[in-house]
């Protein structure tokens, strides 16, 4: 299991994973519908996605 961890921002997001004892970036992610898109398929049915709560979480959380 990955714990994924989104620092989101107006333009973009920071991603980074927690995985066996140990954090790895996974890097920008642009706030745009296709890239959100993108990155939602590359998770694991496994993984746990926590999303800071701001102003647009809940967009990114849809």
């Amino acid at each position: 299991m990955r714990i994924i961890g989104l620092d989101i921002h107006r333009a973009f997001a920071e991603a980074v994973a927690w995985q066996e004892g140990k954090l790895k970036r996974i890097g920008r992610i642009d706030m745009r519908r296709d890239q959100l898109t993108s990155f939602a398929a590359s998770l694991l049915s496994t993984d746990v996605v926590v999303v800071e709560a701001t102003g647009n979480a809940a967009a990114v959380a849809r």
